[in-house]
């Protein structure tokens, strides 16, 4: 303990000194600070005080139960929440993997449906493409004989204009 004087007199002037620990609080100060756990004003529920009190594991009666005894009751249902939590959690885990897998079995289904539409476009595009090559074939093929057969008339006219012009020479 060391002394520190401090001033506790209500009175300008007047000092006095009071030995105070290290904390720098003297005896009255820390009375002070431990009376707010003598106050009147409760801040613990009566049920939960009845708990805490020192005596109450001396007392006995219905309504007082020992410290080990409340410790272990809590302890117990503390368990038996965390079991039935955990329970749930896995019920629910569960719950939302069987819904993934009848996810994962609708777009499965859903997917060999788009796969299988797709085959069916693709072939008939190829039976369309193939038809349209067909076609474009035949139309070359079409426009040359039309080009040749115009031809043949272009020499037949011209084969029958200079037979015109000669003739009436041709005697």
């Amino acid at each position: 303990m060391s002394t520190i004087s401090p001033v506790i007199s209500c009175e300008p002037g007047l000092t006095t000194h009071v030995p105070s620990f290290e904390t720098g609080f003297t005896p009255w100060d820390i009375s002070h600070l431990f009376s707010v756990f003598d106050s009147s004003m409760n801040l613990i529920p009566h049920s939960a005080q009845e708990y805490l009190s020192p005596d109450s594991v001396n007392r006995s009666g219905p309504d007082v139960v020992p410290m080990d005894s409340y410790t272990d009751e809590r302890r117990k249902k503390r368990k038996l929440s965390n079991r039935e939590s955990a329970k749930r959690s896995r019920v629910k885990k569960q719950k939302h993997l069987e819904d993934m897998n009848i996810q994962l079995n609708q777009l499965k289904t859903e997917n060999g449906e788009l796969e299988n539409q797709i085959r069916y476009v693709l072939h008939h595009f190829q039976r369309t493409e193939t038809e349209n090559n067909r076609l474009r074939l035949e139309q070359r093929m079409l426009h040359s004989t039309l080009l040749n057969i115009r031809q043949v008339l272009m020499l037949h006219q011209i084969d029958r204009s200079s037979d015109c012009v000669t003739w009436p020479y041709s005697l």
